[in-house]
């Protein structure tokens, strides 16, 4: 009988640890999924703000932000807001209103050539 217990305990906590390990998987992959859009929009933001004859990458990180909002329902669809993540509960709470706060990124204009565009 103690086996038995032994075994089940064991299995319990591994799989446990198995979820855990998940949602920081998925906590780091939303992470990186909005460190892209950031890293984007800093690239933009610094090409307009300090004048950098750059104005014809702009569409192309365009497209970068285009293509990396397009990842963010599938990547905040597992709710996962414990640990170290600053994603707050609220995402989930309202998931149609934080899908919809978020389409804006993936409706950039498609070869923008100045921040008029933006």
């Amino acid at each position: 009988m103690r086996v038995i217990v032994l075994i089940l305990a064991t299995i319990a906590t591994m799989a446990g640890t198995s979820l855990a390990q998940e949602d920081v998987a998925h906590v780091k992959y939303r992470q990186k999924v909005m460190k892209s859009i950031g890293a984007g929009m800093g690239a933009i933001s610094d090409i307009l703000k300090n004048g950098l004859p750059l104005t014809d990458n702009i569409g192309v990180h365009a497209q970068s932000l285009e293509l990396a909002g397009s990842l963010i329902e599938s990547a905040f669809k597992a709710l996962v807001s414990a640990g170290h993540t600053e994603a707050l509960p609220a995402i989930w709470m309202d998931w149609a209103g934080y899908l919809e706060a978020t389409r804006g990124i993936t409706m950039l204009p498609q070869n923008p050539r100045s921040g008029d565009a933006l």
